[in-house]
């Protein structure tokens, strides 16, 4: 049975609101949520922070609490400038960066940016090599397929050993192979729980076949959540936050809500998870301290 590492994304707000977000950081660490995770996304219908500037910014207001994020589109940014990033923000947070990676988007914000959607999977992979190097060489040279190194040394380093851990968004098979061959840790999309569970069964044979030991790969879901004293209440709280964010399509049945001990009940499916521990990032519907105290009343065990 897994043991359960409770941690959080942010939720996108529209309009984005920083006393809020100042607020619900500083509770957040405070109820003792182990991570704060970020989304990521250019060109969007609400308020999405970029997610570096952020988590720089969520590091200057705490002094415990991990960082994540889930997921950001790497193949965006140039990879040399990832890591120089990645690498302060481990640095000025005490190494507490995870860097969690995936190739959504749109088609819009390749285009606009300048880079082939069709590069996104070899550009993701390229990136992970290059700033593996980065942080834990000097004088590196790299020729690949879309970048060029010369002689790149980047100082201060990550304050951990090896460099900030890099995370796959992963949902589907292919995904999560590759995940299993370069990742420290994969982290499932805010889709349906029982694909989840399949895959994470499914991560332990890949593990095996790829001679890695399952229990050294990390893994964690994305998970909506929406709780309240009435049932209903937390149903049409999560269809307003969630539809407004992923669209009117959003399968309500991916989303846990409902009283504090419906919610509670439905949680406990990712104890069956066959690993050590699990990250479970949940996402409350808004940046209200009363939901995020519920949400701690069921989790870290905090008394809203």
């Amino acid at each position: 049975m897994a043991e359960l590492r409770y941690s959080l994304r942010v939720p996108a707000v529209h309009p984005a609101d920083v006393e809020a977000l100042r607020a619900w950081v500083v509770r957040a660490e405070e109820l003792g949520f182990d991570s704060i995770w970020a989304g990521d996304h250019v060109f969007y219908n609400t308020d999405v922070l970029q997610p570096l500037h952020m988590l720089t910014w969520i590091a200057a207001q705490t002094s415990r609490v991990r960082l994540g994020q889930a997921v950001m589109l790497s193949a965006y940014l140039n990879p040399v400038l990832l890591a120089k990033a990645a690498s302060t923000i481990d640095v000025l947070s005490g190494g507490r960066l995870m860097l969690g990676m995936s190739i959504g988007g749109s088609e819009a914000e390749y285009t606009s940016i300048g880079v082939p959607m069709n590069q996104r999977v070899g550009r993701l992979f390229e990136s992970i090599e290059i700033m593996r190097k980065l942080w834990r060489e000097d004088g590196v040279e790299f020729a690949g397929r879309y970048n060029t190194i010369e002689k790149g040394t980047i100082n201060p380093k990550p304050v951990q050993p090896g460099g900030v851990p890099v995370w796959l968004g992963a949902f589907g098979e292919k995904m999560l192979k590759r995940a299993v061959r370069v990742a420290d840790g994969w982290v499932g999309g805010a889709g349906a729980i029982d694909r989840y569970l399949e895959l994470a069964t499914a991560a332990h044979d890949y593990c095996e076949e790829a001679g890695r030991a399952p229990d050294s790969l990390a893994t964690g879901k994305l998970q909506c959540i929406s709780v309240d004293e009435d049932a209903d209440a937390a149903r049409e709280r999560a269809l307003k936050h969630w539809q407004t964010y992923y669209g009117p399509r959003w399968d309500i049945a991916n989303t846990i809500y409902g009283t504090p001990s419906q919610c509670a009940e439905q949680l406990e499916v990712f104890k069956t998870v066959a690993w050590p521990s699990m990250t479970l990032v949940m996402e409350p519907s808004g940046l209200g301290l009363e939901q995020l105290e519920a949400v701690a009343s069921i989790t870290v065990g905090a008394k809203p």
